[in-house]
């Protein structure tokens, strides 16, 4: 569903995030694309305009989401590594 809202209102996501700077670069990138399609010469251009801001947004959704699947990974491998330690030998 996320990938959706990218692809279609791509300053959303951001703005869902909290991610002003992001949302205010991406918002400007969508706004130049959406100002392209209302004359008729820009719009062979605002494809462009769109493409980058679909690109900024899927390229930090995929960062984010490779973050969090590294810090689920990284959690996953301390529990084993926990769990396979050798006993301790107590001190007399």
């Amino acid at each position: 569903m996320m990938y959706l809202g990218i692809i279609f209102v791509p300053p959303v996501y951001f703005l869902s995030r909290n991610k002003w700077g992001g949302f205010c670069l991406n918002a400007a990138l969508y706004g130049i694309a959406c100002l392209c399609v209302l004359t008729i010469v820009g719009i062979v251009v605002a494809p462009l305009f769109w493409a980058l801001a679909v690109g900024h947004a899927g390229f930090t959704y995929r960062k984010e989401l490779m973050a969090v699947q590294a810090d689920l990974i990284a959690t996953k491998m301390a529990e084993k590594m926990r769990q396979n330690q050798p006993p301790q030998l107590s001190k007399p």
